[in-house]
């Protein structure tokens, strides 16, 4: 390598990865980023199969102004090439289909398809929501689907709930403290914007690794990181190993890891560095939270013409489909149809993932008879283990902080209070940013 010594190094090329990577560049940092894999991008990547531009995870991006992704984009003049689809977003219920508002409304409108028009109960659930918003502190202890039992007995109010939390935040009704259910509610209503990388997410994150190199930044693929060094209770630098097999040790000022905080730890040497009441945080919620991915081609849409997100409140596995070939023709070739879809387990704490894909693949049957039949699968994945769907669940996220001066953990196992996926991850870079630049000796 070029140098010995880094003011920072960046360990994985998720989206925290590369955007914590984006915020040290843009403030004058000298940074290494290190990627195991020749692809960047983890969860928010993709590969080209059989010509068909298939995502790695992430689906929809977050876009707007504000948001913590388009920061980092910004603040090294990267391009983020998008098609927008900020509200195009369909509820399945048993009784029928339900499109959301473009001019709002979309709460209201949600829980009043559930209950079937009934204003009444309608209008005393959105008062209770109300009431939870001026109140989280009063929600500890409740999972939404406590909080839900106290205030509906209606069975399609729970489905409804049921496939927005599985597809939006990774995790079920029982599984979700409500208070940060209602966080993220309150966060989403800030004039979210999101949409499809035109080109296929691998393309979104080079051209943000593009803009980090014509900055300095050196970016090496094919590199593990073996050893985070630790001295005295600080973070020194890394021990890397290239794809030839040569290790080498690179001093930093600061580490940043995008490996999930688990790993951070294995990779710090274990868990000496850490005691106390970190790992008692750690510990006492060691939840992943697994996905199931299904990526497949038909020579007609499953849905006609559909350019958005449809979220099943009818199932229990099955969570959300897309058709990302209609938003961006240009991810498969004229004439086949690129679908994704998302399955969860039923108990994300215990999941019997053999048993959760067969159920989501019937029940992707029963929503559209025949499918199984004529679709060509390109990817049929259970996202576990290192590589999950989220390292954490929502509510119970490891801060971005170490015991380790100078350690910090960005990603999906580190997201900030109310945020969830790439835009949490995102957010979690940013925060990272600012305590090393807010620490960094001049």
């Amino acid at each position: 390598m070029a140098a010995q010594h880094y003011d920072a190094i960046v360990i994985g090329t998720g989206v925290g990865g590369l955007c914590a990577a984006a915020g040290l560049t843009a403030r004058g940092l000298r940074v290494l980023v290190i990627e195991k894999s020749p692809h960047l991008g983890g969860r928010c990547s993709h590969r080209v199969r059989d010509g068909f531009t298939v995502t790695t995870g992430a689906i929809m991006i977050p876009m707007g102004p504000a948001n913590a992704i388009t920061q980092a984009f910004q603040a090294v003049g990267a391009t983020m090439t998008m098609t927008e689809t900020s509200g195009s977003i369909r509820y399945r219920l048993p009784h029928g289909d339900w499109d959301t508002p473009k001019g709002g409304g979309g709460l209201r409108g949600m829980i009043e398809f559930a209950l079937e028009g009934d204003a009444t109960a309608t209008g005393e659930l959105l008062g209770r929501v109300r009431e939870a918003f001026a109140s989280l502190d009063g929600l500890a202890g409740l999972s939404l689907r406590d909080w839900l039992d106290r205030h509906s007995g209606s069975a399609n109010v729970k489905g409804i709930f049921q496939g927005f939390c599985a597809a939006l935040m990774g995790t079920n009704l029982h599984e979700i403290p409500a208070a940060e259910f209602f966080r993220f509610l309150n966060s989403m209503s800030r004039g979210s914007r999101y949409g499809l990388a035109t080109h296929g997410n691998g393309e979104l994150m080079e051209s943000l690794a593009a803009a980090l190199e014509a900055r300095g930044t050196d970016i090496r693929r094919r590199t593990r990181c073996e050893r985070i060094h630790v001295e005295r209770g600080r973070a020194t630098g890394v021990r890397l190993r290239d794809d030839a097999g040569r290790e080498l040790d690179v001093h930093a000022d600061y580490v940043v890891s995008n490996t999930g905080p688990v790993r951070t730890i294995e990779l710090a040497g274990g868990e000496s560095p850490f005691a106390g009441e970190y790992l008692e945080r750690l510990h006492a919620t060691p939840w992943e939270a697994p996905i199931i991915h299904l990526s497949f081609v038909t020579d007609e849409p499953l849905i006609d013409d559909f350019k958005g997100s449809l979220i099943f409140g009818n199932t229990r596995n099955l969570i959300y489909l897309e058709i990302p070939s209609i938003i961006s023709p240009e991810l498969a070739p004229p004439g086949k149809f690129l679908h994704t879809a998302y399955g969860a387990p039923q108990d994300s704490a215990r999941p019997d993932l053999e048993r959760d894909m067969k159920c989501a693949l019937e029940e992707l049957e029963q929503n559209f008879p025949g499918t199984l039949a004529r679709a060509d699968f390109l990817v049929r994945a259970r996202h576990s283990g290192q590589a999950p769907g989220m390292h954490r669940w929502p509510g119970y996220m490891m801060p971005v902080d170490t015991p380790v001066a100078g350690l910090y953990n960005v990603g999906d196992g580190a997201t900030p209070p109310g945020t969830i996926g790439t835009e949490g991850s995102a957010a979690s870079a940013r925060a990272a940013v600012e305590r090393i630049t807010g620490n960094r000796v001049r």
